[in-house]
């Protein structure tokens, strides 16, 4: 394959390289979240609004990176696990609720974004960007908790952004002021 794309595409090794590597990530990340899927599948559809969530937050600030695909499986169940099964079950007011999202909210625009080892450097116009992007998410979520009627998408939603925040504090503070994250997760 690499040699029919040099040959037909003049392709470059470093653009098959990263052709590869595209690849390999988008395997993976889809075969975590169908498998996650039918672990999940009796409560697909808060699965799918859980993932949603994590997703247009985790693409604006990062977080934590694993090393290995199981590493990564292991803490994305966690994190799914704890935020459609056991965190719903704690009961928090909405009062609470709307003072913890604006701390979320503070917390992902000051914290964020924490890349991985692999990522290219980040212009100061797009750190401005994403941060500015994840803070306008979690507004909009904190509204929408205001305005509509508790129910559990929007309880789930609310406990996969603290997850998020917490994991990209964590993920921030191990970095520790490295321009990049340094390798964790390597289970």
């Amino acid at each position: 394959m690499s040699e029919f794309l040099k040959a037909q595409y003049d392709f470059s090794d470093y653009q098959v390289a990263q052709l590869k590597f595209f690849g390999k990530t988008f395997a993976a990340e889809i075969s975590k979240l169908l498998i996650m899927a039918l672990i999940f599948s009796d409560r697909i559809g808060m699965y799918f609004f859980a993932v949603t969530i994590m997703l247009l937050l985790r693409v604006s600030t990062g977080g934590l990176h694993c090393k290995t695909y199981l590493s990564c499986f292991l803490v994305s169940f966690a994190y799914m696990f704890l935020s459609l099964m056991v965190m719903p079950a704690i009961p928090i007011n909405k009062v609470f609720q709307l003072i913890l999202l604006f701390v979320c909210m503070l917390c992902n625009y000051y914290v964020g974004p924490v890349t991985s080892v692999v990522h290219v450097p980040l212009s100061d116009r797009l750190v401005k960007r994403v941060k500015v992007q994840a803070f306008l998410i979690i507004f909009i979520y904190l509204t929408l908790t205001y305005i509509v009627p508790e129910n559990p998408y929007i309880t789930v939603g609310f406990w996969v952004i603290i997850l998020h925040t917490m994991q990209l504090v964590t993920a921030r503070i191990l970095k520790k002021g490295d321009p990049y994250e340094r390798e964790i997760c390597e289970a």
